[in-house]
């Protein structure tokens, strides 16, 4: 990957966010934490829950911003990790996501509206969800599009590996 890009590795309750050749941060918050903490017990997460969630992760992002405005200006976000993977197959309605994969915001906030407005036992139905992945896709959706919003991102990668990119 190009020096000075950002690879943001999601985990059940830590993002990891590395510039290559820059530095490495991680948010104490995933997407599993995110639904523990913020949208537990709700099988439509309700809009201030959900603006909490979103608001957790970019407050946190704010703190990396702080100590590295090069997070801004990176040249290319790339998504890694179980978590962002899904997301992605949930995005195009597939099982195994093709390599170089990039979606852009427009997809990834129709992805959120959609999973959001759906119970999970609708939510089930999507193709390319996997059915370990049904509540914690929410709290997937709350940590890339934080991150889009607030590095005002059109669209990002997500890759199986780091080194697929």
């Amino acid at each position: 990957m190009t020096p000075g890009s950002l690879t943001i590795a999601l985990d059940d309750r830590a993002t990891t966010i590395s510039i290559v050749a820059g530095g490495e941060w991680t948010l104490p918050v995933g997407p599993a934490s995110l639904v523990e903490r913020e949208l537990e017990g709700a099988d439509r997460p309700a809009p201030e829950q959900l603006t909490n969630a979103l608001g957790i992760v970019a407050d946190h992002l704010d703190d990396v911003i702080r100590e590295s405005d090069m997070v801004l200006v990176a040249p290319t976000v790339v998504f890694t990790g179980r978590h962002a993977v899904s997301f992605g197959c949930v995005e195009l309605g597939v099982d195994t996501l093709p390599a170089g994969y990039t979606v852009s915001r427009p997809d990834a906030d129709d992805v959120f509206r959609t999973l959001v407005a759906e119970p999970i036992a609708e939510r089930l139905h999507n193709p390319g969800l996997e059915p370990a992945d049904v509540e914690t896709v929410i709290g997937t959706c709350c940590v890339v599009l934080a991150v889009m919003r607030r590095l005002e991102r059109s669209e990002v990668m997500i890759v199986d590996a780091v080194g697929a990119a």
